[in-house]
């Protein structure tokens, strides 16, 4: 009993030391730890009024940069594409008023906009290759080889771009199937609209037979008569390129703004608004690229442009740049939406169709800089 007792009151003691110590502690510390804490916060709040003063500073020097690049980038574009036929594809996520400001910027820059393309998020569904391609009609016989949306990206650049190998009339309705012809034989598919024509491939491709809609007014070129919807070899058949677009519209894979059939020479590219989403985004961004590829292999130039954040991560602009294939053939902008931004569009457009070479402009990442250097000759 003695021992328990001893334990109980030394244990009693304890707590009575620490309680006491907590109480002289806390009155004497108390005024040392609060001026502490107070002076605390007022440095943190001198630091962050001066970092938000910086910020306003930035934003006006910005704002400034803008405001001169507002008045005088018109003159530094206009008439720089005249001559030219342009053509704006949007990718999936891309802002419209981006792709809107775009046709008035090559608009502004003399360029003849031949129209819009939206290209939906369909297009990169595996789940729907097997409709992507049976959407392509006799098209897809005419490029054979690669993925789906590879061939599906070559049919396009060919509808609405000059130089690639020429569509071809025909095919079966989307949602059908097309047949690849024997040997000799060409190939036939059920009508699309409108009336009867023929369409002549280019080289090596095979020949096809059936129905298109009417030529867009304006759209025969030379060696195709009006209405004939026949093409010569190397020579863009807007007749056959209306029905390729048709046919992927009426699947669900494009939208289709003005008349992109007649052919471009230039073409831009609006990349998606931040890094690309979905289950694989490597490979959605690679279809991308093989779009942008193809468009390039039909134009005298092509340029993808967007915001800051397409060139962020897993960013379609961020993924071409660093893809050496791509990168060396295609132009790209992360600063479309910004005035100077939109000179360096034009500009690049500008040396690709001039000096044959493609750069990385804007101010996320390794880029060449805000603009590119204009051949001698075509510096303001």
């Amino acid at each position: 009993m003695i021992d328990f007792r001893y334990h109980v009151v030394s244990i009693i003691a304890v707590f009575l030391a620490l309680s006491v110590g907590l109480v002289l502690g806390a009155s004497f510390l108390k005024e040392a730890a609060v001026s502490g804490l107070d002076q605390s916060v007022q440095d943190l709040a001198r630091n962050n009024e001066g970092l938000r003063r910086e910020v306003d500073r930035a934003n006006a020097g910005q704002r400034y940069l803008n405001g001169i690049m507002g008045t005088v980038g018109p003159e530094l574009t206009k008439g720089r594409l005249a001559g030219h036929k342009a053509v704006v594809v949007a990718l999936p996520g891309a802002d419209t008023k981006l792709a809107d400001s775009t046709v008035k910027l090559l608009d502004g820059a003399s360029a003849t906009v031949t129209g819009q393309v939206s290209v939906k998020g369909q297009w990169t569904d595996p789940k729907r290759e097997n409709e992507l391609v049976t959407a392509l009609g006799a098209n897809a016989l005419t490029f054979p080889t690669g993925s789906a949306t590879e061939r599906a990206a070559k049919v396009l650049a060919g509808a609405i771009t000059e130089k690639m190998p020429p569509i071809q009339s025909g095919g079966s309705t989307p949602g059908g199937s097309t047949t690849p012809p024997a040997s000799g034989a060409p190939a036939t598919g059920a009508p699309a609209s409108g009336t009867p024509a023929t369409g002549t491939p280019g080289s090596g491709a095979p020949s096809g037979t059936g129905t298109t809609s009417a030529p867009p007014a304006g759209g025969a070129n030379a060696g195709q008569p009006p209405g004939t919807g026949t093409a010569t070899p190397g020579t863009h058949n807007a007749q056959a390129a209306t029905e390729a677009l048709t046919r992927l519209k009426e699947a669900g894979f494009i939208d289709v703004k003005d008349n992109p059939a007649v052919g471009a020479d230039m073409v831009v590219v609006i990349a998606p608004s931040g890094a690309t989403s979905g289950d694989d985004p490597g490979r959605t961004n690679n279809a991308y690229l093989a779009l942008a590829r193809a468009l390039d292999g039909g134009d005298n130039g092509t340029v993808m442009a967007g915001t800051a954040s397409a060139a962020q991560e897993n960013g379609v602009i961020w993924a071409l740049r660093r893809n050496d294939q791509t990168a060396k053939a295609v132009s790209t902008v992360d600063t479309a939406d910004t005035p100077v931004g939109q000179v360096a569009v034009v500009w690049s457009l500008v040396v690709e169709d001039k000096q044959g070479t493609s750069g990385q402009y804007g101010t996320t990442g390794t880029t060449d800089g805000p603009l590119p250097e204009l051949p001698k000759k075509e510096t303001p």
